[in-house]
């Protein structure tokens, strides 16, 4: 029963880890350069959308990954101790992922999400650009694609660390 046990909660580590992972990145990589074609007013207004009706399914779904990463590494998996965390090849890679991830989910929360809510909301910008004022709704949207690539950046780590397994 238990390796069954650890099969299921594999397979439901890796469905929610697609489901974080493949959102953001299908987000950021494919909606997003759609979306820009649309009128400033619909871009602001989709964006908005968007984030709010997405943001708490990605996160849901990351601390789903981690929960399980944690039950995958400890009650079905070989870390029995402390030892085992900080003495093993295994240990290692797994107190890495899970502080990876962790870093990784809060960066998108705390500061990600409120970046990208604070540009969507933020009126000026966007009228401004309407008139043909640009450059501060380019310079808003490009720190919040650089706030954004943090979360790029945690889940190759992540990926690099699961290869390693």
């Amino acid at each position: 029963m238990s390796w069954q046990l650890h099969q299921i909660v594999l397979s439901i580590h890796i469905l929610l880890a697609i489901t974080w992972v493949g959102g953001i990145l299908f987000i950021g990589w494919g909606v997003y350069p759609v979306a820009k074609k649309l009128a400033y007013k619909e871009q602001q207004l989709f964006f908005q959308m968007l984030m709010k009706h997405t943001h708490w399914i990605f996160s849901l779904a990351g601390f789903g990954v981690i929960g399980t990463g944690i039950i995958l590494g400890t009650v079905l998996g070989p870390l029995d101790s402390w030892h085992d965390v900080w003495n093993t090849r295994y240990g290692t890679i797994w107190v890495t992922a899970l502080l990876v991830a962790l870093f990784t989910l809060a960066w998108g929360v705390f500061v990600g999400y409120r970046q990208s809510m604070k540009v969507f909301r933020d009126n000026t910008l966007w009228e401004n650009a309407t008139r043909g004022n640009t450059k501060a709704l380019n310079k808003a949207m490009m720190l919040t694609t650089i706030l954004e690539s943090v979360e790029v950046i945690g889940f190759l780590i992540l990926l690099g660390s699961m290869m390693a397994f």
